[in-house]
């Protein structure tokens, strides 16, 4: 019994001599982790704001030791410290994170201290400076696990703490906070897709660099011309900043088979500044077509054609709800008289359309050309069962002949939907505002609609 005792009063001493000797190599090995692990290993800021480099102004960084089982605290809380960058000629001066970042947060105030803006990098990319002017902002820009939210980081209050475990192999984990002054001023520049532009095309044009909320006016005697969102808020990365989408916009000018031949002025009013840029409209020869005569319409009919097509041309533009090329609404037909013909019948010339007639198996189905918003859908004395559809940025199709409606007015359409089948012989109208443009360039993704797609 004795031997016993004193075998197992050696075998706990033992024990207790390894539990010692073990837990002094690990606090050996912690105490040597702790030392080698210094600032050198938090993230190198190098975030930059309109191309210009920030200094942080405070730190909060949590640096894994010992194969992430506890975490080094390196803090350095924020200062007063304003840094200035000076004057910035972009309306929308882009943040740019360094490639470490997992999100960011920033909040702009004007020069007299009222808040303008709080939120994500990516819902940056939406707002809109009111003007030109001085600004100051507050960034914080994060390194996280994945599934961490910023909400959920505790800022440390001791040297060492417990590692969160939520990635392998653990990393730092924390933030930079920088706080900075500029000043904006920016101005508008306009670019177009072209120059010169045939009859029955159209001209892409797009409106950067401005500040402020106001709709640039666009004036020309091509046509009416409304300016949307060049890129609409919603679909914005979390980190990407643009001076595009924080301030662009896009607008498209037709010229029509009749648009005179020659240079025209087409002038922009925005923020109080006045920009022009000069288009040369080409000659195109659409050639002839045999036509049968046009029964007399009523006075009732035309009324009621005016009344309800015309107003449609002024309606406000929608932003644009297209992309890429546009589908002729029948798949099989036959061409009877096309856009930009002259019309000649019975021998005599007449005027020239401005649309084109197709000849078509009837009940074949008629197709939406491009995704676009039912805005009529009724028949009409004048054209039958009648179809417009609007694709946003002040581009409609126009479709009359149908033999049936199979939508609404109201309904959301994409390209290629049925709309309904085809009587015998069906009209297709391409409008940009009031103005009729070539329907086979959409079709074969050629011309400004198409541009900076």
């Amino acid at each position: 019994m004795k031997r016993v005792l004193l075998w197992l009063r050696r075998f706990l001493l033992w024990l207790i001599g390894v539990t010692l000797g073990v837990g002094a190599i690990l606090a050996a090995v912690m105490a040597l982790s702790y030392n080698f692990t210094t600032e050198g290993s938090v993230p190198v800021s190098a975030a930059q704001f309109g191309g210009v480099e920030l200094e942080p102004n405070g730190h909060s960084w949590q640096v894994p030791l010992v194969g992430g089982l506890l975490d080094r605290v390196f803090v350095s809380p924020q200062t007063l410290t304003v840094q200035k960058l000076g004057v910035l000629y972009d309306a929308h001066p882009a943040i740019t994170p360094p490639d470490w970042a997992t999100y960011a947060v920033i909040e702009i105030t004007d020069g007299a201290g009222s808040a303008l803006f709080r939120g994500s990098a990516g819902e940056y990319d939406a707002f809109l400076y009111p003007s030109n002017g001085e600004y100051k902002a507050e960034l914080t820009i994060w390194r996280l696990p994945e599934a961490m939210a910023p909400g959920q980081y505790a800022w440390p209050r001791s040297s060492v703490v417990q590692n969160a475990g939520l990635e392998r192999p653990a990393r730092p984990t924390g933030c930079y906070q920088y706080s900075f002054r500029f000043q904006i001023q920016a101005s508008a520049e306009l670019t177009v897709s072209s120059s010169t532009v045939e009859q029955g095309g159209i001209v892409g044009m797009r409106i950067n660099g401005m500040v402020g909320t106001g709709v640039p006016v666009v004036e020309t005697d091509l046509g009416s011309v409304q300016c949307v969102r060049a890129d609409p808020p919603g679909a914005a990365s979390v980190l990407v900043g643009s001076s595009e989408t924080g301030g662009g916009w896009r607008c498209y000018i037709p010229a029509a088979y009749n648009a005179s031949v020659g240079a025209h002025t087409v002038t922009v009013q925005v923020n109080g500044e006045t920009l022009t840029v000069d288009l040369t409209v080409t000659a195109r020869d659409y050639g002839e077509a045999q036509a049968e005569p046009e029964p007399a319409a009523t006075e009732e009919a035309n009324a009621e054609f005016r009344n309800l097509i015309w107003p449609i041309y002024e309606q406000p533009a929608r932003d644009k709800l297209w992309s890429g090329r546009w589908l002729c609404p029948l798949e099989q037909y036959v061409i009877l008289v096309d856009y930009g013909q002259t019309k000649v019948v019975d021998g005599v010339r007449g005027s020239r359309s401005n649309s084109t007639l197709l000849y078509a198996i009837p009940g074949e189905p008629v197709r939406a050309p491009a995704g676009g918003v039912v805005v009529l859908a009724r028949n009409l004395a004048l054209t039958g069962n009648t179809v417009v559809l609007d694709h946003g940025c002040g581009m409609r199709s126009y479709l009359y002949g149908l033999a049936e409606l199979q939508v609404s007015e109201g309904q959301t359409v994409a390209q290629g939907d049925t709309l309904g089948p085809v009587g015998e012989e069906l009209t297709m109208d391409f409008k940009l505002g009031s103005k009729s443009v070539n329907p086979w360039r959409l079709f074969q993704t050629s011309g400004g609609l198409f541009w900076m797609e």
